[in-house]
């Protein structure tokens, strides 16, 4: 949403503006009749609070879009780099066959884990990081197989959108490619990370969903 008022300057234009809405509204009640300005009171406030809830706030951090920039500006090489966001789907088959359409780019893998609530709050994730690492390996093991310059990591199990970000930071991507299941098994959607990720980057964000029957495919 947007800050409706950044200085001074907007504070006074916001109160002439009310100031004439209010006179409208009166002089439509005396020659017109009481009800219709108190309508048009009523659905121009209406109307202005729609407007600004439903506006983006330009002058919103936007810290994915952020550490794209940086990344970009301090790239060591040339070339294309496709950042892959993926975790559980690393060995769906929709996933490899993406993977292999951009074997010309150096792939970097990030693997964050979204964690239950009630296993967040006890910090049990052993078993996730564990699992998130031996489909990371197979994953690795898949693209040198097919060719595949890559590399990756295990995100950080608390925050996934920070491990995105740092890796946007560091990695210089050219193109964002997530993974999930279907919404209604995916938490990655629930959560809106994909959402956030579309709405914020100014890179292209490629959504994969992966069937949660596909056959595996990353393990050689």
């Amino acid at each position: 949403m947007r800050k409706p008022i950044h200085d001074e300057t907007d504070a006074f234009y916001l109160a002439l503006g009310g100031a004439a809405l209010t006179a409208a509204s009166a002089a439509l009640g005396v020659l017109v009749d009481p009800i219709a300005g108190g309508a048009l009171f009523v659905g121009a406030l209406t109307g202005a609070l729609v407007w600004e809830l439903s506006g983006q706030d330009p002058d919103r951090r936007r810290p994915l879009r952020e550490a794209a920039a940086e990344g970009r500006r301090t790239a060591s090489s040339p070339g294309s780099r496709v950042l892959v966001v993926a975790n559980r789907t690393l060995q769906g088959e929709e996933l490899a066959e993406r993977l292999r359409r951009r074997g010309d780019s150096e792939l970097r893998i990030v693997a964050p884990i979204l964690v239950s609530r009630v296993r967040y709050l006890a910090s049990d994730v052993d078993r996730e990081i564990s699992e998130a690492h031996e489909r990371l390996a197979a994953a690795l093991v898949w693209a040198r197989g097919e060719g595949i310059q890559a590399s990756g990591k295990v995100g950080d199990p608390f925050v996934a959108l920070g491990a995105i970000e740092d890796e946007l930071r560091h990695f210089a991507a050219d193109e964002v490619l997530i993974s999930t299941y279907p919404r209604g098994m995916s938490n990655w959607l629930e959560t809106d990370i994909v959402k956030r990720l579309e709405e914020e980057l100014e890179i292209p964000v490629t959504h994969v969903i992966v069937e949660a029957a596909a056959p595996v495919a990353l393990k050689r």
